[in-house]
């Protein structure tokens, strides 16, 4: 076993490689892990301030103000439940990477997105996160060809060499949410992240958690939530499936 003490948050967040996240085990993941949720959002926790907003999001596709579930109280005082105190951070920048990141973008590579919301909550007492994201395209052709490409980045870096002898290495599972949908799962080292990458007509939405379950259990990946998103962006323009 590889006994090679793992980075630190600085370090991970600055390289935006070195992510890592939380070991099996309840004592063992608050004791060693780092939000590797919140690593992939290098671009949103290195250097954009809560609420920040890079441009105007179009009207059509606008993302009302509360409309994340981790922007109303019960869903983040249930956060809390496992991240114990936690400090929350919100951009609306249309330019930072999906959440799941696993060849280290640092930036978005997809065309057509027309608005995107990501909050992040890190615990304050433990190395713990929880990361919810929504980006709406121009149509549901643009949405589907973003998720094509984050497929394909998952594929060509399912084992990525991270430096210093250690490789990243990411599995997927297809996951019946919406449109279409995944489970994501990523370690480094000992630690890891779990997650759901989810579209309902031209709106992606992910979750991500400072996890690395043994098997597949949707409820591990965010599942709940995304089907809770999904279900509400089915009832929302921001959901359709048309241009807007």
């Amino acid at each position: 076993m590889n006994t090679t003490p793992p980075p630190s948050r600085r370090a991970v967040l600055q390289e935006a490689a070195l992510r890592r996240a939380v070991q099996r085990g309840a004592v063992l993941r608050r004791a060693v892990a780092v939000p590797l949720a919140a690593t992939t959002l290098i671009g949103v926790l290195g250097a954009v301030p809560a609420h920040a907003t890079s441009d105007r999001q179009p009207a059509a596709s606008r993302i009302p103000g509360g409309f994340l579930l981790y922007e109303g109280k019960a869903a983040r005082q249930k956060a809390a439940e496992r991240l114990g105190r936690a400090t929350w951070t919100t951009t609306d920048r249309r330019d930072v990477p999906f959440l799941v990141d696993p060849c280290a973008t640092k930036q978005s590579t997809d065309p057509g997105r027309r608005a995107a919301r990501t909050i992040t909550g890190d615990s304050v007492e433990w190395d713990d996160t929880h990361s919810e994201q929504l980006i709406v395209y121009r149509d549901a052709s643009a949405a589907r060809a973003a998720v094509q490409g984050l497929r394909a980045q998952l594929r060509r870096c399912a084992a990525r060499d991270a430096g210093g002898g250690h490789t990243f290495i990411h599995a997927t599972r297809p996951a019946r949410i919406g449109d279409e949908a995944f489970l994501v799962k990523g370690f480094f080292v000992a630690s890891g992240m779990a997650g759901t990458v989810a579209r309902q007509g031209r709106a992606i939405v992910i979750y991500t958690f400072s996890d690395h379950p043994e098997g597949w259990p949707e409820s591990k990946f965010g599942g709940k939530q995304a089907r809770a998103m999904i279900a509400k962006l089915a009832r929302s323009p921001l959901g359709s499936r048309g241009p807007a």
